[in-house]
């Protein structure tokens, strides 16, 4: 089941981040803010309007030192670079010999958050995926659905203070075998294992990439730390060159490190469902500064084979330093105990250093695989497991129960009534009938709990309504007895499977407007103009004549039809239906258009002294 069965594909590389960040600061919090309920930039608390998107931009580039707005004039593009497969696995351990090894990982996908607030729902956007070249050895999978960030660990790195620098994120998606999954195995045995049980087996779906990114890096400078002095000046130095004009996107780096392997029937898509042993968060000194806070070990998962145990640590160990380094917890124990109120204890394997230090993690992608002796797995199949540290520190404890959601982040509109499927998992395995699932409101007392009772897949489902616009945090847990985060801090997403549910206002009263040019452009296009600075180099969203001229693109871009696609717009999905229609009556006549200025004929430049003006010292 997912990738830690083999056959295993490993790579590794960088991903740059470059979303405009403006919309992560509310109204009430910055000049150039956002309304996440109403989905509307706004500028001193009032709604941006075709009257201030200039004072929104100029806001905005104010707001990189004040606010710490790191990327006003991003793209939001996420581009794997320098990143390539590093090794594969087919049951004898890491191989680096396979003709698949070296071979470029492509991938560029939209950096858009479902809650802009926070950093909790995360998604990239993307067409397809590339593991290999054209005519080589290679995988190439179409989107069937987007990359989702589960299980942020804002305790993986602090010493790498910066921002997101601190955190690792676990991102996970699935291909499927009928919907343009293609492997082509040449020379390499590893994919061609990898495409007989993709081709061969009906309980194989097609293929799960699962990789975490961390060590994120700022203003392409690795030292920089949150409020010193070089952290002002490199804002400063951004503030200067976007106020002298031109195009200055500030993306963000991060490494990576990933894993291809199989998508069973019953696996989840969008987050691991294998055994989850949850972080116990005991703190984890990794520096004498007092600046500088305890590490926590991740969330780790399991899978007991018939041969071996396998543990996905990519999210688990923390760094110590920016370089960046592991922390050095001893020789792991992992240990496995009948369920309570059982205490007997027995010791199952033990992990050395070297097999979780940096090395190990870049060579294997944080998955450790260890020898089980004949019959202990089906011993394994309902005990727990958890894993000490050298000093005897207990690290991770097995949740048995686990409710992933199947739709982490689910846009609806205001109206709409909807249900969500929620999975029960039972240590890895779709779970039968009869476990409870209550689901609550993110930062909601127990009182507000929905209770529901699986079926015999597993499976549960919640009813959803969008009473108005709003961005509401849903929490799921399995058992008799949840105990719920009441309060917003109590959430950990390291613990807690959740979803995001963002409600889009319908703006009828828009939708009804004269279809004017100055109603759209003040009421749709000027939200998006203001807050993407970047759509200037492809689109002057304030320029009726180049709206009208490629109004047939923009309603394709625009089409809730393509809202998974890499090109839809806004790339924020937060379009409302209101503002679609008064968009779509413009575009297809409405009101009648108002003349436009005639342009100044256009004078032929000079091309010989341009060309040799090309030549000249």
């Amino acid at each position: 089941m997912s990738v830690l069965e083999i056959p295993r594909v490993y790579f590794k590389g960088e991903v740059s981040w470059d979303p405009v960040t403006t919309n992560n600061y509310p109204s009430n919090q910055a000049p150039a803010g956002y309304d996440e309920d109403d989905c509307d930039s706004t500028l001193n608390a009032q709604t941006v309007g075709s009257a201030n998107v200039a004072g929104f931009r100029t806001a905005a580039i104010d707001e990189i030192v004040s606010a710490g707005n790191w990327n006003p004039a991003g793209t939001y593009r996420s581009p794997f670079y320098s990143s390539c497969i590093s090794g594969v696995d087919l049951g004898q351990g890491l191989d680096t010999s396979d003709p698949f090894v070296g071979s470029p990982v492509s991938f560029t996908g939209m950096l858009v958050d479902c809650e802009p607030y926070g950093a909790y729902s995360s998604q990239l956007f993307f067409d397809d995926m590339c593991f290999g070249i054209d005519g080589g050895c290679r995988i190439f999978g179409k989107r069937v659905t987007r990359f989702t960030d589960r299980y942020v660990n804002f305790s993986a790195n602090p010493a790498n203070n910066m921002i997101a620098g601190v955190a690792s994120v676990v991102w996970q998606t699935c291909f499927d075998k009928h919907l343009g999954l293609t492997i082509d195995a040449h020379d390499s045995a590893a994919l061609a294992a990898l495409s007989a049980c993709v081709n061969g087996d009906e309980d194989v779906l097609g293929v799960m990439v699962r990789f975490v990114t961390y060590r994120t890096v700022y203003y392409d400078d690795p030292t920089l730390s949150n409020r010193s002095p070089a952290t002002a000046a490199a804002g400063q130095a951004l503030q200067a060159k976007l106020n002298a004009g031109g195009f200055q996107p500030n993306p963000a780096r991060s490494l990576l490190v990933g894993t291809v392997g199989l998508w069973r029937r019953g696996d989840s898509m969008h987050e691991p469902g294998d055994r989850a042993l949850l972080t116990t968060s005991v703190p984890i000194p990794v520096s004498s500064d007092p600046k500088i806070a305890p590490a926590v070990c991740g969330t780790a998962w399991a899978r007991v084979g018939s041969d071996r145990l396998t543990l996905d640590l990519s999210n688990c160990i923390p760094w110590n330093s920016r370089t960046p380094t592991k922390v050095d917890l001893g020789d792991l124990t992992i240990v496995a105990a009948d369920p309570p109120p059982a205490v007997a204890v027995m010791n199952v394997a033990t992990i050395p250093a070297a097999g979780y230090d940096q090395a190990a993690y870049e060579a294997t992608s944080g998955i450790v695989d260890i020898p089980l002796d004949p019959g202990l797995a089906a011993t394994l199949a309902k005990m727990d497991l958890g894993l000490l540290g050298g000093d005897g520190t207990r690290y991770l404890d097995e949740a048995p129960l686990r409710a992933v959601p199947s739709q982490p982040n689910l846009y609806i509109d205001e109206g709409d009534s909807v249900e969500t499927l929620v999975q029960v998992y039972d240590r890895g395995v779709p779970a039968g009938a009869g476990v409870k699932v209550t689901m609550s409101e993110l930062g909601a007392t127990q009182a507000t709990g929905l209770g529901r009772t699986t079926d015999a897949a597993g499976q549960v489902r919640f009813p959803l309504a969008g009473a108005t616009g709003t961005v509401v945090g849903l929490v799921f847990q399995p058992g008799d007895d949840p105990t719920l985060p009441v309060t917003e801090n109590a959430f950990d997403t390291q613990t807690y499977t959740y979803m995001y549910l963002r409600v889009l206002p319908a703006d009828a009263a828009v939708g009804a407007m004269e279809p004017s040019w100055d109603n759209v452009h003040n009421y749709v296009l000027s939200n998006w103009e203001a807050m993407a600075p970047c759509m200037d180099n492809w689109l002057l969203l304030g320029d009726e004549a180049q709206v009208r001229a490629y109004g047939t693109a923009i309603r394709k871009l625009t089409d809730p039809a393509n809202f998974e696609s890499f090109r839809f717009m806004p790339v924020t999905r937060d379009m409302t239906a209101g503002q679609r229609r008064l968009l779509y009556n413009f575009l297809g006549g409405g009101a009648a258009p108002r003349k436009l200025a005639e342009p100044a004929p256009a004078q032929k430049p000079n091309f010989a002294k341009l060309s040799r003006a090309m030549r000249s010292h």
